[in-house]
């Protein structure tokens, strides 16, 4: 027996809405991004160095991008990785932020090539 219009309709409308809602859902955990570019979920590292300073840095990494962000002075500075020998490398403006393993040191290349580093001897706290 075949259904009327009116019923077949009727019975196709649960079906429509669930696939709607499931096609048009926003995914609970949407992978932070930057112009089409994404990340995986971020990475905060607390750093602590001498003369008892602290530091802490997000980073934002994907296959073919790494970002760091560090709060100088009160302001987020976003730092994007550069060409190292070893380890990883990072530059925003005057300041470049060398990590390696745990170890870290920020420097600031407006106090001179060969001035020691604004942060020194920074440690990773796990």
């Amino acid at each position: 027996m075949a259904l009327s219009l009116p019923l077949r309709r009727a019975a196709l409308m649960p079906c429509a809405a669930l696939v709607a809602a499931t096609a048009f859902a926003v995914p609970a955990q949407a992978r932070p991004g930057i112009d089409g570019v994404r990340f995986d979920a971020p990475v905060t590292v607390h750093y602590r160095c001498d003369d008892d300073k602290r530091l802490t840095a997000r980073y934002f990494n994907s296959r073919d991008n790494q970002i760091a962000i560090l709060r100088l002075d009160g302001k987020p500075l976003l730092f994007v990785t550069v060409l190292s020998a070893s380890g990883a490398r990072y530059a925003h403006g005057q300041y470049v932020w060398w990590t390696k393993g745990d170890d870290a040191m920020l420097q600031d290349f407006t106090q001179g090539e060969h001035a020691p580093p604004i942060y020194a001897n920074c440690h990773a706290q796990r």
